[in-house]
């Protein structure tokens, strides 16, 4: 009996020891992701600073387009709206969570249908008249990639040629053109921070991102934006993931939509060579990559949190086969973007990242959702019902809700 008794003993030993260190594992990875974030703090160049005088003259810019519905937002690719008050806060404290929720109160425009990225806006090399680019430019179907794309994906490519009235400067990991100035210390350190953040969950989507440059056009204002690229009055950036290449401007929102829309290039850019990632992984990741890594969050999230962890939602069925939200009215938008949030949140947050990361490959290589969910995660990941059931539960505990 001593012999059975020392063994039962033994095991359980055995048992707790393996349990204790997976939890360890598992809580280190947000102690350490704390300990290397970087701060993303910014401010602005303010309006009527002395600069030297570009190379062209200022164009002559239209007035602004007035705030679209979301069916507008959804026919211009790569945008990002903005609107006053302010959709952003910005600024960093020890718990990203305490920097990610505007009071409950605050209000702030719908998320555009951001899907169409590989569709490139170059700036062009003179100054356009007005007439030159539509106001907004009709979404096309996004081709389904190649085999032979495969072997381009993460191929180094050329840096643009430099437009006038821009000035270039290289960092480690970005062009930077900046309309009538250098960069900034301040700026070229809040790009490069954003990145480093972004890498703490990205870096495998991207290891072409530690040697390779993407290519950042900053422009000092609104309008010159919009005139350059062709883009409405209400759009705040746009990307393109084949060309690695990111177009915005001067404003306090710089760090939330940076970070969202790199995150469009270092995680979409991974399925480039194979099948497109759901519209709802995409704009999770890169939601949140804004609110966590980028630290700043839209001003509606709160509040949709909250109906998200009082049981409401889009279903759940209709928010993992949506391909667009065109025609949706604001309140479904703001919630669909908030579940995609929350979702790709819980998959990558409370289980192993190791998972979420076969979880994209297995889609990539054209699996469907539910099969890959239950190959990268296993049981009892068997279907999408099982991943909502999994997913309401964690959000309606107390902890959750108090992260």
């Amino acid at each position: 009996m001593d012999v059975l008794l020392k063994l039962r003993v033994l095991i359980w030993v055995l048992v707790i020891s393996l349990w204790g260190v997976m939890v360890y594992q598992y809580l280190g990875e947000d102690e350490q992701d704390a300990a290397k974030m970087r701060a993303v703090a910014y401010r602005p160049v303010e309006a009527g600073a002395a600069a030297p005088a570009p190379d062209v003259p200022a164009p002559q810019v239209p007035p602004a387009a007035a705030p679209p519905s979301v069916a507008a937002l959804a026919v211009a690719p790569a945008v990002r709206p903005i609107a006053a008050p302010p959709d952003i806060v910005s600024g960093a404290t020890a718990n990203p969570a305490d920097n990610v929720l505007p009071a409950p109160e605050a209000e702030g425009p719908a998320p555009s249908d951001d899907r169409e990225r590989d569709d490139d806006t170059p700036v062009p090399e003179a100054p356009p008249s007005p007439r030159a680019f539509p106001v907004a430019r009709r979404a096309q179907e996004r081709p389904r990639p190649t085999e032979s794309r495969r072997e381009d994906r993460g191929a180094p490519l050329p840096d643009p040629p430099v437009p006038p009235g821009f000035r270039k400067t290289v960092t480690r990991h970005f062009n930077i053109y900046s309309e009538g100035t250098p960069a900034s210390d301040d700026l070229v350190a809040l790009i490069e921070n954003i990145h480093g953040n972004l890498m703490l969950d990205l870096a495998p989507f991207s290891p072409w991102a530690d040697e390779q440059r993407v290519s950042v056009f900053l422009f000092k204002t609104q309008d010159a934006y919009r005139l350059m690229t062709g883009r409405p009055g209400w759009s705040g950036g746009a990307s393109s993931v084949a060309k690695r290449k990111v177009y915005l401007f001067d404003s306090e929102e710089l760090p939330g939509i940076l970070a969202h829309e790199l995150t469009h290039i270092y995680f979409d850019g991974f399925f480039l060579g194979g099948t497109t990632d759901p519209l709802w992984l995409s704009e999770g990741m890169a939601t949140l990559s804004q609110v966590e890594r980028g630290l700043a969050a839209p001003t509606w999230l709160r509040e949709n949190l909250a109906i998200l962890e009082s049981g409401g939602g889009v279903p759940f069925g209709e928010f993992t086969s949506a391909k667009t939200t065109a025609g949706w009215k604001d309140e479904k938008v703001r919630l669909w973007y908030a579940q995609a949030y929350s979702v790709v949140r819980y998959l990558i947050r409370t289980q192993y990242r190791s998972s979420f990361y076969q979880f994209a490959s297995y889609l990539r290589e054209g699996r469907p959702q539910a099969e890959a969910l239950y190959r990268a995660y296993g049981a009892p990941f068997t279907r999408l019902r099982s991943l909502e059931i999994a997913w309401r539960h964690e959000i309606s505990r107390p902890v959750a809700r108090a992260k």
